[in-house]
């Protein structure tokens, strides 16, 4: 099994590939849908409520599926836990990754939990971060670290806990809180703790999009297949424009 210092190191080398630095938040989802050098497809989907996602590579194809119904910022940690497997794992055929966190796993997804954690947040930034503060970590402090990283709570605690920054007893009582309502409380927006909405519950993004799009152009698809493929791929924003009814701003 892979050592933390290994994995963060492979966290950090998979940042330097996207040109972003080791301190700073990043646009997880933004990054991978942009990623032309791999052919990744993330594909939102509810599934059930014990797994986070699923992932599937074949040649060079990759499927990245995220259960919607999960939060956003756990959106944020499936997705960048299952880049773990299908960049730096010799994966066959499917892998399924269920919700839980911590020491009753395989250490494929124990290396893909901690590979998440370090790719959003580097070992390196959450001390530089803890030294900023300068205080005990509070349900406060916590939050606020869940927000500048966009982090899920539940991650965020996991992290801590497996640093030092607190024991098991304030894990368990920052856990028995509704996160979303305390943040509101402190000033920020739900955003982080809500599922996707109802639009975007089936949704893909990236390689598939594109793949369709450049036969298109080549004319090597008729229009009327084109639209079956983006409707396959829940784009119906796409067939129908309907980003024009919602109103587009260019701001």
């Amino acid at each position: 099994m892979k050592t933390d210092q290994e994995l963060n190191s492979l966290a950090l080398q998979t940042r330097r590939g996207w040109n972003e630095d080791g301190y700073s938040p990043i646009d997880i989802f933004g990054i991978v849908n942009g990623w032309k050098e791999r052919n990744i497809t993330i594909l939102r989907y509810p599934l059930s409520d014990r797994i986070s996602g699923m992932c599937t590579k074949v040649d060079e194809d990759i499927v990245i599926c995220i259960n919607s119904k999960t939060s956003y910022g756990r959106q944020r940690f499936t997705l960048a836990h299952e880049l773990y497997h299908v960049l730096y794992e010799n994966i066959v055929g499917q892998v399924i990754c269920n919700k839980n966190m911590g020491d009753n796993q395989t250490d494929s997804e124990k290396e893909a939990d901690k590979f998440a954690s370090y790719l959003l947040l580097p070992y390196d930034a959450l001390y530089q971060y803890a030294a900023n503060i300068n205080q005990e970590w509070t349900l406060e402090r916590v939050i606020e670290a869940e927000q500048f990283f966009q982090i899920s709570h539940m991650a965020m605690l996991f992290r801590l806990a497996s640093n030092g920054f607190i024991d098991e007893n304030e894990e368990e009582s920052f856990k028995d809180i509704t996160v979303s309502r305390v943040a509101a409380l402190l000033g920020y927006g739900k955003e982080l703790y809500q599922p996707s909405p109802q639009n975007r519950e089936y949704f893909a993004t990236g390689e598939y999009i594109r793949k369709i799009e450049e036969l298109s152009s080549k004319d090597l698809i008729s229009d009327g297949k084109r639209e079956e493929l983006l409707l396959d791929g829940y784009r119906a924003d796409i067939v129908y424009n309907l980003e024009e009814e919602e109103g587009n701003l260019n701001d």
